[in-house]
């Protein structure tokens, strides 16, 4: 198993489980968590869906690089967006736009490298920074379920 395939199954799981987090934060009556992993979960169906077409439409590996440029750029414009509206929580939405800032630069070097430098420096970066950001993001959807879990088993009844 390779790389690619690698991030394709990982982007599967991350899909997946952040449509589990949005079930979850609807049923808890979460709105704006809930609109939050769903947004998220909507942009990483795209990318995989998407995924496949583009890298066996681009076999030079010129097109890709600006396009998930552009799909991450998508996501963070939305989410700022509904942020500012009020529909998420702000924290998520400064902390998503945080944890995407990362994956724009990795993409922009990627390009620069693969491009114009080809000494192919990006891989490291590529390997350790996606996967961490991504992950990220993932937790982010499902942070607030942690919280109320532990709103609900962990505080003490306040006696009358």
């Amino acid at each position: 198993m390779n790389l690619v395939e690698l991030l394709v199954i990982t982007g599967n799981y991350y899909t997946s489980i952040i449509f589990i987090a949005a079930i979850i934060l609807f049923l808890l009556k979460d709105k704006e968590s809930a609109l939050f992993a769903f947004v998220t979960f909507v942009f990483f169906f795209i990318g995989i869906t998407y995924y496949p077409f583009l890298i066996e439409w681009d076999s030079n590996k010129l097109y890709r690089y600006p396009i998930w440029i552009l799909h991450d750029t998508l996501w963070m414009g939305l989410i700022a967006y509904l942020g500012l509206k009020d529909k998420i929580h702000w924290r998520q939405s400064v902390l998503g736009q945080l944890f995407c800032i990362p994956l724009l630069a990795v993409n922009f070097f990627r390009a620069l490298d693969m491009q114009f430098i080809q000494m192919y420096i990006s891989t490291t970066a590529y390997r350790i920074v996606y996967p961490l950001c991504e992950v990220a993001i993932v937790l982010l959807c499902w942070l607030p379920i942690f919280v109320y879990l532990k709103n609900k088993l962990f505080t003490k009844p306040q006696p009358a």
